[in-house]
């Protein structure tokens, strides 16, 4: 087999839904090439498919793994045998779970260094046996040679919940590519409310996973109560998830089925936020949300919940309004705020418009990555662009 230069590297995902994660991650692997490194994904098949295109297109050799449990012995040895034929210099695993499933395969290839991205806190395991102890990870995190914390408060959980030294976390900010959402069209915004069904009501806005942790329940509740003062209003729910049912049923039982739209997974994202008047996203806990980037880039107003990495982005009174997770009178009470008070909205939309673009653009990401990839595998960045 002809030598190969270390600078490809395999990025690990086990989870099957397309999510802030996976886009996070897909983000990266469409950008590597042209810093001088060579990309790689294994992941389950169905959220390869997800990310077609755009890992053709992005010349992304791939290798459908699925993991039936963390001692698939079958699926180790193949994941083994793709990192030695492929020459991997960094394998890049994104959550746990992958660190689990790939970190100590990594070592068996000889792979040069293990990097892991903690996305944000693991609220699931609280409360769960050895779980929720992390003593399982700080055996895995001896095989990690650096974490990526997407925000300072995924760097504070991995410090005091994990007890990683700070030493081993490098803090990369998440970032998107912010001119997919430009000013606003008014054609293009009218077409869109037509497609919709909308006219001229005060529509609101929310872009998530339909699951727990993204507090689709309370926010119904508190849309409930807005509209004992705001009948007019509509709110559209994008996202697909395991709730899609109980959460019809929580609106059919407010008699909110008129107000809340269901529209699933969509690709048009970028229209939609064109289409709404705000944002909100209600999250239990969060990594640092990719919405919140992108509804300020669009130029529209956010209310959020203060959890985790989410005020690194929506800063309450500058770029958005904060209230606390679970607390539907509070959600309310912003909500009402923003559209009783168009001149705050549009002075919030305005400074958080400005605050993404000059703080968290995909080309500052990936820069940031690319000087840690080129610290791991000992290239000067000037070389991995070569």
């Amino acid at each position: 087999m002809p030598s190969r230069a270390r600078n490809t590297v395999l990025h690990l995902l086990t989870g099957r839904v397309f999510g802030g994660a996976e886009e996070h991650a897909l983000s990266i692997l469409t950008k590597m090439r042209a810093h001088g490194f060579e990309p790689c994904l294994a992941a389950p098949n169905a959220l390869i498919e997800a990310m077609e295109p755009s890992l053709s297109a992005a010349g992304v050799k791939c290798l459908p793994l699925e993991f039936s449990s963390r001692l698939d012995v079958l699926t180790s040895a193949r994941l083994l045998r793709f990192i030695r034929r492929e020459n991997i210099a960094i394998l890049h695993c994104h959550l746990f779970t992958a660190s689990l499933s790939g970190a100590g395969v990594a070592r068996m290839a000889g792979v040069g260094a293990v990097l892991e991205t903690c996305h944000g806190p693991e609220v699931w395991r609280m409360g769960k046996g050895l779980r929720a102890s992390f003593w399982v990870d700080r055996q895995v995190g001896r095989l990690v040679d650096k974490y990526i914390a997407v925000s300072h408060a995924a760097a504070h959980h991995l410090i005091e919940t994990k007890r990683v030294p700070k030493d081993k976390i490098r803090v990369i900010h998440n970032g998107r590519d912010l001119d997919r959402f430009g000013s606003t069209n008014t054609q293009r915004r009218t077409a869109t409310r037509n497609s919709l069904g909308l006219r001229d009501e005060p529509t609101i806005m929310t872009l998530a996973r339909l699951d727990e942790q993204k507090g689709h329940r309370h926010l119904i509740d508190a849309l409930a109560k807005v509209a004992a003062h705001r009948p007019d209003g509509v709110t559209i729910l994008v996202g697909e998830g395991p709730l899609e049912n109980p959460l019809r049923a929580q609106c059919a039982a407010l008699g909110m089925t008129d107000r809340i739209r269901f529209l699933g997974y969509r690709r048009d994202v970028p229209e939609l936020f064109e289409a709404a008047d705000m944002v909100v996203l209600p999250s239990l806990y969060e990594g640092l949300p990719l919405v919140a980037i992108e509804a300020l880039a669009a130029g529209r107003p956010m209310v959020a919940t203060e959890v985790d990495g989410t005020p690194e982005v929506v800063i309450h009174e500058k770029t958005g309004l904060l209230v606390p997770p679970a607390n539907p009178t509070a959600l309310a009470a912003a909500i009402e705020r923003l559209l009783d008070n168009p001149e705050l909205a549009s002075r919030l939309a305005t400074d958080g418009r400005k605050f993404v673009r000059e703080n968290f653009t995909l080309q500052r990401q990936i820069e940031e990555t690319v000087a840690l990839y080129s610290e791991l595998t000992g290239q000067s960045r000037e070389g991995a662009a070569a």
